[in-house]
């Protein structure tokens, strides 16, 4: 299917920092325009190779997704870029605390709070 795809791709970087050793993992997401799921996933290898540096510090993890967006030739306000469903038998705060530990960079989001009763 021709269209627009997101790619997801894990890396690694290991670096001190403070004497100390430190290892973070980036999921990044991007879009690209593919004739199919195959051509999407190459090209996202290839991105993938410009985005880290030639460096023993960085390492492309062996995870990449693609998910298909449409066909349009413009995405519009509201086009859903992403998705991703886990099942997993614990409560909302478990699930959060598992997948979204440790996130801390180049992100903004809100954590809202259950009203007092």
């Amino acid at each position: 299917m021709q269209g627009w795809y997101s790619v997801r791709r894990v890396f690694r970087s290991d670096r001190a920092e403070d004497s100390q050793s430190r290892r973070s993992f980036e999921e990044r997401v991007v879009l690209l325009r593919a004739v199919s799921f195959e051509d999407a996933l190459a090209k996202g290898e290839v991105e993938a190779k410009r985005y880290i540096p030639d460096s023993p510090r960085y390492h492309t993890l062996d995870h990449l997704a693609a998910y298909y967006i449409h066909s349009d030739e413009s995405l519009r306000d509201g086009d859903e870029v992403w998705s991703c469903v886990r099942d997993l038998n614990v409560t909302d705060d478990q699930f959060l605390k598992k997948v979204f530990e440790g996130e801390i960079e180049s992100l903004t989001n809100v954590t809202r709070r259950k009203p007092d009763t």
